[in-house]
C-alpha cells in the first residue's frame, strides 16, 4: 500500500507542476513557496534513507516533519483562484504528505535498508524523483519561466 501511496504522490505532483502550475500566474512569493515546501518534504525524507536510526535523531526528523507540513499548510493562505481539479490535487498531496513521512519513519526506525531492502531500493527511487523535481523546480521558476512583466 505504501508503495502505491509514494506512486500516486509522484503522479499528483508531476500533474501539478508540469499541468495546473504552467496554466496560471505565479507571484514570486509562491515560486519560493514552492520550492521551500518541496526542499522541507525532501530533507525529512533524505534523513530516513541515509542517517542510521537512533533515538536522539528521532526528534530531529519530528520536528523536520512537522515543519514541512506546516509549510505546506501555510499554502491555502495565498492561493486563490485555483480551479476544482487544482484544488482537488492539492487536496490529495496535502493528505498523502503526512502518510509519506510517517511511512519513511517507519522504515527508518525498522531499518529497512537491512530487513527490506526492496522496499528501500524503492525509497531511493523516490528520492531521486524528489531531488529531479526540487532541481527543476529551482531551474524552471527562477531561469526558465516568463513572467508576465517579462512577456513583450
Amino acid at each position: 500500500m505504501t508503495i502505491a501511496l509514494m506512486c500516486l504522490h509522484v503522479v499528483l505532483i508531476t500533474l501539478d507542476e508540469h499541468y495546473f502550475n504552467k496554466n496560471r500566474d505565479h507571484s514570486r512569493f509562491e515560486v519560493l513557496s514552492v520550492i521551500t515546501d518541496g526542499l522541507l518534504f525532501l530533507i525529512p525524507i533524505l534523513f530516513a534513507t541515509f542517517v542510521p536510526y537512533s533515538e536522539k535523531w528521532e526528534i530531529l526528523y519530528k520536528t523536520l516533519a512537522a515543519l514541512s507540513m506546516i509549510s505546506i499548510i501555510k499554502n491555502e493562505l495565498f492561493y486563490k483562484g485555483l480551479d476544482v481539479k487544482e484544488r482537488l490535487t492539492h487536496a490529495c498531496l496535502y493528505v498523502l504528505h503526512p502518510i509519506i513521512l510517517f511511512n519513511f519513519y517507519e522504515s527508518w526506525q525498522n531499518n529497512y535498508f537491512q530487513t527490506n531492502t526492496n522496499f528501500w531500493m524503492f525509497q531511493l527511487l523516490y528520492v531521486g524523483l524528489g531531488i529531479k523535481t526540487a532541481t527543476y523546480q529551482v531551474i524552471y521558476w527562477n531561469y526558465i519561466h516568463e513572467r508576465p512583466s517579462q512577456i513583450k
